[in-house]
């Protein structure tokens, strides 16, 4: 028998439920508290605020799709698998008719909510970025990659690559599924990040056959 909701599950869940429908500045306080079926007493005990509620459903929302990311490997060729399967992950997360509606709500009210805009950008995008950094600095650790660029600065670029101008278009509404063949597309952006790309051109124009 599964075990009954603690307190804060239940609040997480209501705010995920609700910020995804009517964006953060759209969710009152009771509202919350309705659906999550607590006091305010017990929502200001965990969460002293709304955007400590906000914070919480989007790391955990990043957490899930980090789920099951290789963090050890010992071959060059498990190193690129972890930097695909990072890829394939994040696009497939960010492929959710819920998780595009609701950057669209965040950015909706970006302007008239900076200090929001601040805390959404620090929970969802940096700690992927620190997530990713960390795969390709073990990766620069053991030789698998040499680049001038830190790691934090080669995450960037990948991150980069891997969301492109097919975010803002599903951002603006013009695409309803932004990335087709998500394991494809982050294969490709690893083989740009390797040089792999750049080789396998060399390689091909100075065949004999070529």
């Amino acid at each position: 028998m599964a075990s009954k909701p603690s307190p804060v599950e239940r609040i997480q869940d209501a705010g995920r439920k609700l910020f995804f429908e009517h964006g953060f500045a759209g969710v009152t306080t009771d509202a919350l508290v309705k659906e999550a079926s607590v006091s305010k007493a017990t929502l200001y005990k965990y969460f002293p605020s709304m955007t400590d509620v906000l914070r919480a459903v989007v790391e955990a929302e990043g957490d899930s799709f980090r789920e099951g990311i290789p963090e050890h490997f010992t071959t060059q060729s498990e190193f690129r698998e972890a930097l695909v399967a990072f890829g394939t992950k994040l696009l497939t997360f960010l492929n959710r008719n819920d998780i595009i509606q609701f950057s669209q709500l965040m950015l909706e009210e970006s302007r008239s909510h900076p200090d929001i805009s601040k805390e959404f950008y620090a929970s969802a995008y940096v700690r992927s970025l620190h997530a990713l950094a960390d795969v390709i600095r073990l990766g620069q650790e053991k030789g698998f990659l040499h680049n001038q660029l830190t790691s934090m600065e080669l995450a960037e670029q990948l991150i980069g690559m891997f969301e492109g101008i097919r975010c803002v278009k599903s951002h603006l509404g013009l695409t309803k599924k932004p990335f087709q063949n998500p394991k494809q597309w982050a294969d490709k952006c690893v083989q740009t990040l390797l040089g792999e790309l750049h080789s396998h051109c060399r390689d091909t124009t100075s065949s004999p056959n070529g």
